[in-house]
Formats: structure tokens, C-alpha cells, sequence
């Protein structure tokens, strides 16, 4: 992963549970970088490691966690460079699901290294006795465990645009067959109605 992960990682740590645990955690997982590079890539193992010792020092699981990352990997796109690109990509969370795969693409300009996975967006069908207006997010990547970071990702999509999302994994991949990763995803505008 580019160190922009690493880095948004860094930042969650020391906003939610501060510098210590940040320095605790580095040390815990053999990490010794005193920064991450945005555009250096990194072994997808640092992350991993990263994530590991901050369970091991908050006693907070790691699903739990990769979900609370989700949330804020989107407030901290929006903050940086990449924040003017997801708004010209979507004015809704249905949107800009729909466009991740484009954004990834233009992104990989800057990252020639990036392995990004793959977002395909549609509509539930009426079979899955679901509300008209839900979606099916199919979620393919070469790295494992990252269900509850996507879950996290869309809740943040979410509060970027003042929906309120609701999100339930459908399939896993791998198991009973699944390909891939396939979530149900809602939103209600601004708390009221049903999301279109």
C-alpha cells in the first residue's frame, strides 16, 4: 500500500486514542519509519501489522477498527489532494460508489504501483425483497480481511454528503461459492425518506 494509508492510519491513532499509542503501536509492530512517504509504496505487511498492534494495545478488535477506518480514510481523502476529486465524482453516496473504479484510475496516474480493487455498483433487484432504490456493491481486491473497512468507507461516504447509509454484507468471497465481497447498501437523504 502507498504511504498515504500508512499515513491516514497515523492519523486516526493519534486523533482518537493519541501520540503514545501511535509510538507504542510503530513499536509493537517493528515498524521504524519516523514518517510515511505518500508516494512510497509499502509491503501490504506493515499495514496489516499496524492494524494487529493497535488491537493488541487498545484491546479493540481488529474488524472493529478496520471499520472505524473506513469512516475516517474519507474524511482525510476529503481534507487532502483527493477531497476536490471525490466531489467532482459523485453528489451522492449511490454516486460515488459508482465512480470509485474511475477515481481509482485516475489516481493510479500518480501511483503507478497501485493495485486498487473494484467497485461494481447496481441496483438491487426487486427478488431480494429490498426497497426500491437499494443497491448491491460488489467489492473485489487481492488483499483479505477489508470487509468492515469497506462498510466503514461508505458510512463515511455517508456523512460526506448527509446521508445516512446502512450497509449489510451479503456474500463473502470465498465462501458458499461468493466471488467476491457483494454488500446491500441504503441511504436516506438527510435522515428523511428513501434514497434514491
Amino acid at each position: 500500500m502507498y504511504g498515504m494509508v500508512n499515513q491516514a492510519l497515523e492519523a486516526l491513532v493519534r486523533d482518537k486514542f493519541g501520540d503514545g499509542v501511535w509510538e507504542s503501536v510503530k513499536l509493537k509492530a517493528g515498524v521504524h519509519e519516523v514518517a510515511f512517504v505518500t508516494m512510497h509504496e509499502y509491503s501490504d505487511e506493515v499495514t496489516y501489522k499496524l492494524a494487529g498492534a493497535l488491537s493488541d494495545e487498545t484491546g479493540v478488535p481488529v474488524p472493529e477498527l478496520l471499520h472505524a477506518f473506513g469512516i475516517y480514510w474519507v474524511s482525510f481523502a476529503d481534507r487532502g489532494p483527493w477531497g476536490k476529486l471525490m466531489r467532482e465524482s459523485g453528489q451522492s453516496t449511490y454516486e460515488l460508489m459508482a465512480a470509485l473504479d474511475a477515481m481509482h484510475a485516475r489516481i493510479a496516474m500518480s501511483f503507478p504501483a497501485l493495485k486498487p480493487p473494484s467497485f461494481r455498483v447496481r441496483p438491487a433487484t426487486a427478488g431480494t425483497g429490498e426497497p426500491s432504490g437499494a443497491m448491491l456493491l460488489e467489492y473485489r481486491s487481492h488483499r483479505p480481511g477489508l470487509a468492515p473497512f469497506v462498510v466503514g468507507l461508505l458510512e463515511g461516504m455517508g456523512q460526506l454528503y448527509q446521508e445516512r447509509v446502512e450497509v449489510k454484507q451479503v456474500a463473502a468471497k470465498g465462501e458458499a461459492g461468493a466471488e467476491c465481497d457483494v454488500f446491500l447498501v441504503r441511504t436516506t437523504a438527510n435522515g428523511s425518506g428513501a434514497g434514491a
